[in-house]
């Protein structure tokens, strides 16, 4: 058996993030007659005897079964809840590997609706443009409102180097965009970090939780800690989540030895599983702040609630997703399982966030852009006039905000001069290979080097 804490989201071509070593148990059932259950189990039996034996045309048994499973689950109302036939048990191991095919979001089903909640970094959706908050409409031209989110995914995924279009509705935009992407192969780097120019901060990246990424949050602590450098940024904005025991090893290199992690508790919230204490000393003890979003779920919310409720971290931000709830996969045999949600978990102060959330402790909303300029920045994509510039335009400089200042006011599009610079650096660098961090447009990770140095 594995426990794992898992958000309603899947990065195409499968990056669900599990929470613990992919290994199950097989299970056996006994009933006996004297259970209430029989009479339904006797229900069930009939109704499979007749369908083999009068339905119109002659049904495949296993359908009827994987059918009758995924029924059963679906009656739970648990959108965390489900049934892996051999395809999707074969995906959900490619899923802990970081390694893939696909076009780079992560989505999530909300009201029926299906919503980005981020593209990957250097994937075809984020130099195609894809943003958080886009609802999917249509793959390739097809209506996906209350599919199930598995139906999606396999609509969305395929072959290498195949073509699929998203219809998307945008914030702020009248009308859908259609864009195509390209699905490739791609390996996630989870963890990028530097020192941030002309400080002694160190700045940590941690995209998801994966097979490797404490290995890599490890480096990177050892690193900051080998250069005297005692203050550190984690940026945990638009990570879903991931492997539960990459959470508590990281949680582990910042904590005091003994301290609490996380617990997790089953039915009515009274009967405590598990609890996690960091095991050894900490790795890194200087100064911490963690950067979260409505993106930042699951995993990354053990992190900052354990570094938040022992005081060894700030958080700064807006609130995280509130994903709180453990699931542990179930072997049905060597290629199928079920995962069932059986717990949740709770923060150090003995808080389930499931549902609620983290509030951060420094509240600093993401700078947004207006619906008005929004339309602008339409006009700018629908009638290719960003993307005939950014063909010809490869460097963010002065001359280049220059021209496309004069292109801007050429076509009558109204745009402030920082909206107009980000607009353009943000095309440039989809191309490009963007910086770690930049201190000229986000506006929290500035806030937060501010508050750590002590301004």
């Amino acid at each position: 058996m594995i426990q794992w804490l898992r958000k309603r989201s899947f990065h195409i071509a499968f990056i669900a993030f599990l929470a613990g070593i992919f290994i199950g148990v097989n299970i056996a059932f006994t009933v006996s007659a004297q259970e209430p259950s029989f009479k339904y189990l006797d229900f069930f039996h009939q109704v499979y005897q007749l369908i083999r034996n009068e339905y119109v045309e002659q049904p495949d048994s296993k359908n009827l079964f994987y059918g009758a499973i995924r029924g059963m689950i679906a009656s739970l109302n648990d959108p965390f809840s489900r049934f892996l036939d051999e395809q999707e048990y074969s995906q959900l191991k490619e899923e802990t590997s970081g390694e893939f095919i696909g076009v780079g979001i992560e989505i999530s089903a909300k009201n029926g609706d299906i919503v980005v909640v981020s593209p990957i970094e250097g994937t075809p959706a984020m130099k195609a443009g894809i943003q958080p908050g886009d609802i999917i409409y249509k793959i390739d031209s097809k209506p996906i409102k209350n599919k199930n989110i598995n139906d999606i995914v396999s609509m969305i995924r395929g072959k290498p180097h195949t073509k699929v279009t998203l219809s998307i509705i945008r914030e702020g935009i009248d009308e859908p965009i259609d864009i195509e992407l390209e699905r490739l192969p791609i390996k996630l780097q989870t963890v990028n970090y530097a020192v941030i120019d002309n400080t002694s901060i160190g700045y940590l990246r941690v995209k998801v939780f994966s097979e490797d990424t404490a290995t890599e949050v490890k480096k990177a602590l050892q690193y900051f800690k080998n250069n005297n450098i005692n203050k550190c940024i984690i940026d945990l904005r638009w990570n879903p989540g991931g492997l539960l025991d990459q959470a508590i090893t990281i949680s582990d290199m910042l904590l005091p030895k003994g301290t609490m992690i996380v617990s997790t508790k089953g039915r009515g919230g009274k009967e405590t599983l598990q609890e996690y204490r960091a095991s050894s000393n900490p790795l890194f003890t200087g100064k911490c702040i963690i950067l979260v979003n409505k993106g930042s779920a699951s995993a990354s919310e053990i992190v900052s609630g354990a570094l938040k409720d022992n005081n060894r971290a700030k958080l700064l931000g807006e609130k995280t997703f509130g994903k709180g709830s453990v699931q542990k996969f179930f072997n049905l045999d060597e290629n199928t399982g079920v995962t069932l949600t059986i717990a949740k978990y709770y923060t150090p102060s003995g808080v389930s966030i499931h549902g609620i959330g983290i509030q951060p402790d420094y509240v600093i909303p993401m700078a947004t852009i207006s619906k008005e300029e929004q339309k602008q920045i339409n006009i700018l994509i629908k009638e290719k006039i960003l993307e005939k510039f950014i063909s010809t335009h490869t460097k963010y400089d002065e001359p280049t905000k220059q021209e496309f200042k004069q292109l801007l006011e050429k076509n009558s599009i109204k745009l402030s001069d920082s909206t107009a610079n980000f607009i353009l650096k943000s095309e440039i660098y989809r191309f490009t290979k963007r910086p770690l961090y930049d201190l000229e447009f986000d506006n929290q990770l500035t806030e937060a080097i501010k508050i750590i140095n002590g301004q």
